[in-house]
């Protein structure tokens, strides 16, 4: 486990260590004290070590969760070594990190999985099933939006310098919007973009996508804040009525205004999963190594999100603000 860090200890150690497929040997930190620290803290007693280099020898794979500059370096010196790497989001700080990574990967012919561990919440897999099958009719438009005042700290505080992490909150946040956004609909045919950034990481941003495809045109919104509380969630106008994403999936159908039909698989005489997103997402990176396969989330999905992520940014406009208001208005 590569990163000591809030995400480590949040989320990636603990769905390590639930899961019978997998043993922690290792924690790796540039600060020692740090990751024993941690290893304290979960009651662990695994190799502590300053550098990966000292452990790629007594490992299959790693998970690395430090600031996002770091990510390519790390991910190709495990790679070269053999070692397969479940990178967290993003995959790296720009698309040509990325595909340094995929390269290296490909040759040596090794799996590298992103976490976007939303994927694994059954609503995401199952509403890419129901687009594809148009199950509400032709998709009209959709409105997406996340926002908190503040957020998570990373322990180094990587998050508040850009060419640390990357941008701001598009990064941070709306990254895991994007994946999905490129896993329900594909690549947008055309977008806008606009933040509050003044040459340092946007705490607000508002992005527009417009696709045309299969004979159906349609537009969506997507909207991400660090400093105004927003409700998450995404709202799709379809031809057959209002879908509704938010914990689930909630169908209004238009010619029944007055119904909320709620949508989930059939899980049969299973019972259901009890695993979480993270080790759920731990899980199939392990098995994509074993089974020589793709993960959910491969290192080209992965890029995909960098890809859209600069496109972005690159045809950036100021979002006008008043003070700490900001209008998110089209």
């Amino acid at each position: 486990m590569v990163g000591a860090g809030s995400v480590m200890a949040a989320a990636h150690l603990p769905a390590a260590l639930s899961s019978t497929t997998v043993q922690v040997v290792a924690l790796v930190d540039p600060t020692v004290e740090r990751a024993s620290r941690l290893a304290h803290e979960f009651g662990i007693s695994p190799r502590v070590t300053e550098t990966v280099g000292e452990i790629l020898p007594e490992i299959d794979g790693a998970v690395i969760a430090t600031p996002n500059h770091t990510h390519c370096e790390l991910a190709l010196e495990c790679i070269e070594a053999g070692v397969s790497c479940l990178i967290e989001k993003p995959l790296a700080t720009s698309v040509s990190e990325g595909e340094a990574i995929i390269r290296a990967a490909e040759q040596h012919r090794i799996t590298v999985a992103v976490s976007y561990p939303f994927r694994f919440v059954g609503s995401v897999p199952l509403m890419r099933t129901l687009l594809e099958s148009q199950h509400f009719g032709k998709l009209r438009r959709f409105a997406y939006q996340v926002g908190t005042r503040g957020g998570w700290a990373p322990v180094s505080g990587y998050n508040l310098d850009r060419r640390s992490a990357g941008g701001g909150v598009l990064v941070v946040t709306g990254t895991h919007f994007l994946d999905q956004l490129l896993y329900w609909f594909g690549y947008p045919d055309d977008f806008e973009y606009q933040d509050d950034s003044l040459g340092g990481p946007e705490a607000n941003a508002l992005a527009v996508f417009r696709y045309s495809n299969s004979g159906s045109t349609f537009e969506g919104m997507a909207r991400f804040s660090k400093t105004v509380p927003l409700k998450e969630g995404i709202v799709m106008e379809t031809a057959q009525g209002i879908v509704i994403v938010r914990d689930g999936i909630r169908f209004r159908p238009r010619a029944q205004p007055s119904l909320e039909i709620l949508l989930q698989r059939r899980s049969g005489n299973q019972q259901p999963s009890q695993k979480g997103m993270f080790q759920l997402q731990l899980e199939d990176f392990v098995a994509a190594c074993r089974e020589k396969r793709e993960p959910m989330v491969s290192a080209r999905q992965g890029l995909e999100s960098l890809r859209l992520i600069e496109a972005l940014y690159s045809r950036r406009s100021p979002m006008k603000t008043d003070g700490y208001r900001f209008d998110f208005k089209r």
